[in-house]
């Protein structure tokens, strides 16, 4: 099996990504600046333990000439060690614990260099020999990602100074990593960030700068969402635009606290729009964010949605949602409280889909909740959907559900769609068949 550069690059890659979010443990800060101070001593840098927020004190060199040298220390390594995981992949072997452990220690290594560091990184790789084109590719990807996340007015300054650079080498996807330093960027800095998008963007070819816009709304909606929905409307995007931007926004948020402050914000947003298809179109976002609220169990989500008292026509479309992410577990709450919330017009496909997806991924569960059911119209609609979708392997079951249905054109419907799903394998089932359409007068 070929391994392009085996584990390594993605554990860079995901330690790239945990710079942006910010995760880092105390453990592993640590650790990194333990191994940092190892390195500087090495290169004649220490640092002043009696004053350690003072600068670092160069002993041999000049910062410029210091930082430099740790750029190429960094790179020489790092090329060295691809050059171990390219020969492990002419021999078809994984790497083992230490060069996975070693992998972690580049990861640290590039998230503590500098704009300056990290491009002459970069530089050093294009032009480096006796790698694999593929993984030369990997690893400048790897530091090209690792600026936009860190340094991402670098990154887009990247962008326009070596176009070629970033088409070959990003992945073949450059917008991603203008999309990440502008994310970056905004969250920390919008006013600066949305400058550089007013000033740039256009210059851009269209799918870069549409990613882009999409990543300066994620990075703004962090810290205000309510500013991001209002630079919707203010950076002229188009009708078929604007749904992704607020995409953007709602997967902004995290946390429950981040949620609400969004619902709010882009229930402000939804005020403003007076066209009907653009409103609708605009609207159906909402369903991005219910659906990571429905994710957080049944209490919280309950909870959340008479906090925000959201609309009957907002509980509607949160319910159409349901059956795809709710927690293990909890299907038969939200089918009661479905329910209980909804109007009959609007319960009955909830609940019929909620119960059949339910009873094909555990019937046994789905028939125990249907015993403790109190009578009523939830129960019957929840009987009709269990029965029909296990009568295509327990026809016989299925029937005795359905006539426990009050009698009428309901049970009759239910029965005959039984007969329908039948299973008829053989002679015996076929038979079988028959026999239930005469007894329960089938037509």
């Amino acid at each position: 099996m070929k391994i392009p550069l085996a584990l390594s690059v993605l554990i860079l890659a995901i330690g790239a990504a945990l710079v942006w979010h910010g995760h880092q443990q105390t453990a592993a800060l640590r650790e990194t600046h333990e191994k940092l101070l190892a390195d500087a001593a090495q290169l004649g840098i220490s640092l002043d333990t009696t004053h350690p927020s003072d600068a670092v004190r160069l002993t041999k060199h000049s910062e410029r000439e210091n930082r430099g040298a740790v750029a190429k220390t960094a790179v020489r390594d790092l090329i060295s060690f691809a050059k171990e995981i390219d020969s492990l992949e002419n021999q078809d072997k994984q790497p083992d614990d230490a060069k996975q452990k070693r992998s972690r220690e580049f990861v640290d290594r590039m998230k503590n260099l500098d704009a300056s560091q990290i491009k002459s990184v970069i530089t050093e790789l294009y032009s480096s020999t006796g790698l694999s084109e593929e993984t030369r590719k990997s690893l400048i990807q790897v530091a090209i990602m690792t600026l936009a996340n860190q340094h991402p007015q670098a990154a887009l300054a990247l962008v326009a100074e070596s176009s070629d650079l970033l088409e070959n080498y990003s992945g073949s996807e450059p917008e991603k990593v203008v999309c990440s330093a502008l994310s970056r960027w905004a969250k920390d800095d919008p006013a600066g960030a949305l400058e550089w998008v007013r000033k740039n963007g256009r210059q851009l070819p269209d799918y870069i700068f549409r990613e882009g816009r999409r990543g300066l709304f994620a990075g703004v909606a962090a810290n205000d969402p309510k500013l991001a929905f209002k630079l919707v409307g203010e950076l002229g995007l188009t009708e078929s635009d604007k749904p992704r931007a607020v995409d953007s926004i709602i997967c902004a948020a995290k946390t429950p606290e981040e949620r609400t402050v969004t619902f709010i914000a882009f229930h402000d947003y939804l005020s403003g729009i007076t066209d009907e298809k653009a409103r609708k179109a605009v609207s159906e976002s909402f369903s991005e964010l219910t659906e990571s609220v429905v994710s957080g169990g049944f209490e919280f989500a309950t909870q959340w949605i008479e906090k925000t008292k959201l609309t009957p026509d907002e509980i509607a479309s949160l319910a159409n949602g349901l059956r795809d992410n709710v927690k293990s577990g909890e299907t038969g709450q939200w089918i009661e409280w479905v329910g209980e919330k909804l109007p009959a017009d609007k319960r009955e496909d909830v609940i019929r889909n909620m119960v059949s997806d339910w009873a094909r991924s555990d019937f046994q569960a789905t028939g125990a909740w249907l015993n403790t059911t109190p009578a009523g119209p939830l129960k019957n609609s929840a009987i009709r959907s269990y029965a029909e979708t296990v009568s295509r392997y327990e026809p016989e079951a299925a029937a005795q559900w359905a006539l426990t249905l009050p009698a009428g054109e309901d049970r009759d419907q239910t029965l005959a769609n039984i007969y329908q799903n039948w299973p008829r394998e053989d002679d015996a089932s076929k038979a079988a068949a028959e026999v239930f359409k005469s007894q329960h007068g089938v037509k």
